[in-house]
Order: structure tokens, then sequence, then C-alpha cells
């Protein structure tokens, strides 16, 4: 059955939702709500069951309890109408080596009814390169804006992107967080994006939800995350005590990282700390680890 298309109703609503590998529960009570038009981050280290919630999205697993609705539609019976509105890039994608990029672009183009043609060409234009060529001709780099040119071509409303930057040098990333942007602001498209790149993503995200290695899932807009997880240094070791989510000793100092303000955490610890500014990846790190 089809439900009603809402515009006001969220892209992605997710309740409750559990999923485990036999013994190896993954989430448990996972509650997620994505709205249109919200750049959306899914972080977390490898394994952690980034591609797992993918999967589950996209209706190849179904989850083991709980809710995933998409476009308000159950996402292990998606209508083939729901699955029009959804481009999927995998880490890992497959391209046509023997095909020249004008070649690849026609043989994608029937099978998409919104298919933009110049907005794949747009994308393939800021490469040095000639359609005419043979995909086998080109760097992984390139190879990988082909791909998103067709993913992009598509015309999607949901555009879910595993890894986008697995391939790309910091030129073409930059390249492709500009044009990402500038598509994003220009079509009001809902992006849920995965990246091991964590800086790219500060440029991109509105929302975030980082997954670590239990069942508990942290959600929040980038920009309140930046401000509330903090990263201080104190001299010497520190107790670990009830408000450090995490602490990193080396040498004589130690890295603390807390939601708490520097007051409050001080006057905890009876110890004088120091604010470091440190980067979003540093933040992600701070939160999930290193190792």
């Amino acid at each position: 059955m089809t439900l009603l298309s809402d515009s006001n109703q969220p892209v992605i609503d997710i309740k409750r939702l559990s999923h485990s590998y036999g013994k190896k529960q993954i989430y448990k009570d996972l509650n997620l709500t994505i709205e249109p038009g919200t750049v959306f981050g899914l972080l977390g280290k490898n394994g952690v069951g980034k591609s797992t919630l993918i999967n589950i999205l996209m209706g190849y697993l179904q989850p083991t309890g709980g809710q995933c609705m998409v476009f308000g539609e159950p996402s292990h019976h998606l209508t083939a109408e729901i699955r029009q509105k959804i481009a999927l890039l995998y880490e890992g994608f497959t391209s046509y080596d023997y095909m020249t990029i004008e070649q690849v672009e026609q043989f994608f183009a029937p099978f998409y009814r919104q298919w933009k043609k110049d907005v794949f060409y747009a994308l393939v234009s800021l490469m040095d390169v000639q359609t005419d060529q043979k995909l086998s001709t080109l760097s992984f780099g390139q190879k990988s804006q082909v791909v998103l040119g067709l993913l992009f071509a598509q015309d999607a409303d949901l555009l879910i992107l595993d890894d986008y930057s697995m391939g790309l040098d910091a030129g073409y990333r930059c390249l492709l967080v500009d044009y990402l942007k500038n598509y994003i602001r220009a079509t009001s498209k809902t992006v849920l994006i995965t990246s091991h790149v964590m800086n790219d993503l500060e440029k991109l995200v509105q929302q975030i939800a980082i997954v670590d290695r239990t069942t508990d899932v942290y959600q929040e807009s980038m920009n309140n995350f930046c401000q509330q997880f903090h990263c201080y240094e104190a001299d010497g070791s520190v107790e670990t005590i009830d408000g450090i989510h995490r602490a990193e000793q080396s040498h004589d100092t130690t890295r603390l990282y807390s939601f708490l303000a520097q007051h409050e955490l001080e006057q905890k610890l009876q110890k004088t700390l120091t604010e470091i500014d440190v980067s979003f990846e540093e933040r992600f790190l701070g939160f999930v680890g290193k190792y």
C-alpha cells in the first residue's frame, strides 16, 4: 500500500529501532528523524553500524524491532515510486570501465524519469577530462566524480552518500564539497552522508548522529556539538569522574573531553584547566575514542 505523500512529514522517521546480528546487538531503541532539506551526517568508526542502518533504510535488511519509515513507507516495503526518490552511493562503487563518460551517461539516463543530463555534465566539466575518454583511463578520484555526477543527475529527493570522499584527493574533495553545498542550496534536497574525512563534514552537515561501540546514538546539531563538547588540558594525571566523557594522558598533561563548562569541571576536579581550541575531527575522536 502506498501512503499519501506529505511534504511536511519527515523524510526518514525511525522509532525504537533495534537490530542484531545473532547475539551482537547493533542498535537498541534508536529514534532518529531527518526532516526535508536537511544535510545529516551519520558518523562513527568502522564496524559500528553505519552501513547496517543504510541497508535498513534501503530495505535490504529488515530490522529486528521497531519502525523505520522512508517518505512515509516502511523501509522493508518501499514501492517503486518511493525508490525513485532515493539515490544511493555505496562505499566501493562499481564503474563500467569499458564505457566512455558519454556512454555511461546515455546508459543510465533511461532508468530515471527525472534524469538531468545537464547536472551530470556540469560536474564532469569541473574535471580536466574529455567525454569520449573511457572510464578505465581515469584516476580513481575522477571515476568517483563521474559516479557522483550519475547520482546527482537522478534528481532524487533523498541522496544517501556512503563515504563519498573515498579515493578523492584534497582538491577533488574541496571541489565536491563546494559543488554539493551549491546543489543542495539550489534544490533543497535531503542528504544523508557518511565520511571518514571529518573536517569536510563541518562545512556541509547541519545535524549529526554519532554511532559508537555501544547501542547508544548521540544526536545533535553540528553547531551545538562543536559548541558544547569541550576539550581541556590539565597538568599531571586526572581521576576519571562523572562529567568527563574521555581522558587521554600524554607525558605530563591530560586532555579531557566533556560537555561540562570549564568552571563546573574545575570545581569538580579541584584543578585548573585550560580550554583547547580543537577541530571537529579532534572533537569527534574525543567522543568515540581513537582506537
